[in-house]
């Protein structure tokens, strides 16, 4: 089964999703220039955004951390929760991620940003725990530069656990951190950490070609003298306003077996990932900008023949507004039309679920009535 979310969102202006220079990002499409939010920058909205972990810690699930600072995270956990000493924990620390195969680079960081959830953090700390000792003269040998810096026996199998925390290794059925199961998790140094993404979200693109504007900005000093005149600073911002189409697709089997086949939390799940990408926007440039536009208009469609439709063809054309219809709503007009030619066409007997809400259609759906349709439709269904 695929569950896939359809938005169409209008922004004033706002640079949302900046390139090295500080553009706005763009592409082209159809052969027309497009504004554009990545990918990376729409999935970490919607796995920050308080909507999508409330909904898993409610069905007693738990979200990932992507960083570098590991062994801080550890020295945390170990001296408030084991009440262990700054010293002895950043030893342990040190040990726990030599022998989980990497190595700190500098500033106390691993060498890349590793994704981890938060229970495989607190699990590799406490399955150390038994060996504290032998873990410290690990660590003490490494920093003396003794030759001897073999892993000695009694660690051995606690290295065998530690990396069975983060691998597909531990068991068969296996419940990874909520976003960790819905984006997935690649780590070049060990294959056995990766996981499958169960959720594809495409590139979000304006319906409409594009220009780049630019906001030339001055500066004065408070406290300049009054005699003086002139800015003490001067610069460029550039920005644009776009309507964007944004896709994304649920492979719903492969999100409940990166659950560990929990029903709840796989509910829970969807239901936190369709809150809070409706709910999240990008922060880029916004306590200039404040482009704070939600969308106005959502659709949800789940399917059982594993057959996904992104509509963002019905945009090879740009769109145009007229003296009838703004830009957001020919965009909702262009999307339907494309839609229900597609399902002439191919047609609609697998889709089992299709909610919907336009603001600019009242009373015709609503964001309550989206969320707990696409619930229920998930709930009836037997998902292998």
């Amino acid at each position: 089964m695929i569950a896939e979310l359809h938005i169409i969102q209008n922004f004033a202006p706002s640079n949302l999703n900046r390139d090295d220079s500080n553009t706005p990002k763009d592409c082209h499409f159809g052969g027309y220039r497009r504004a554009r939010i990545s990918s990376q920058c729409i999935k970490r909205s919607v796995r920050c955004h308080p909507a999508f972990s409330d909904a898993v810690e409610a069905a007693k699930g738990e979200t990932g951390v992507r960083t570098k600072r590991l062994k801080a995270r550890l020295v945390e956990v170990l001296t408030s929760q084991h009440s262990k000493t700054q010293g002895e924990a950043e030893k342990a620390a040190s040990a726990i991620i030599d022998l989980l195969g990497f190595k700190i680079a500098e500033a106390e960081k691993t060498q890349y940003l590793l994704y981890l959830g938060e229970g495989e953090i607190e699990n590799l700390v406490k399955i150390s725990l038994p060996s504290w000792e032998e873990l410290l003269k690990l660590e003490i040998n490494k920093e003396k530069k003794k030759k001897d810096t073999t892993i000695p026996d009694t660690l051995k199998q606690i290295q065998i656990s530690i990396k069975s925390i983060i691998g597909k290794s531990r068991q068969s059925a296996r419940s990874y951190a909520a976003d960790i199961a819905l984006f997935g998790r690649m780590v070049a140094d060990n294959k056995n950490m990766n996981v499958d993404a169960a959720c594809q979200v495409a590139h979000a693109i304006s319906t409409h070609k594009v220009e780049m504007e630019m906001d030339y900005f001055t500066a004065i000093d408070d406290l300049q003298p009054g005699e003086d005149s002139g800015s003490d600073m001067i610069g460029i911002v550039e920005f644009n306003s776009s309507c964007f189409y944004r896709y994304s697709a649920i492979d719903i089997s492969k999100l409940k077996e990166n659950l560990g086949f929990n029903n709840d939390l796989l509910a829970a799940t969807i239901k936190g990932y369709l809150e809070a990408s409706i709910k999240a926007v990008p922060t880029g440039k916004q306590n200039s900008m404040a482009a704070q536009n939600p969308p106005g208009y959502v659709r949800v469609m789940i399917r059982k023949d594993g057959f996904p439709w992104s509509l963002a063809n019905a945009f090879q054309k740009p769109v145009f507004p007229n003296k009838s219809n703004s830009l957001e709503e020919e965009s909702i007009s262009k999307l339907e039309g494309y839609l229900d030619s597609l399902k002439k066409v191919y047609g609609e007997d697998s889709i089992i679920c299709n909610a919907s809400f336009n603001i600019y259609q009242p009373g015709n759906g609503s964001f309550t009535d989206l969320i707990t349709n696409t619930q229920e439709a998930i709930t009836k269904e037997d998902v292998r």
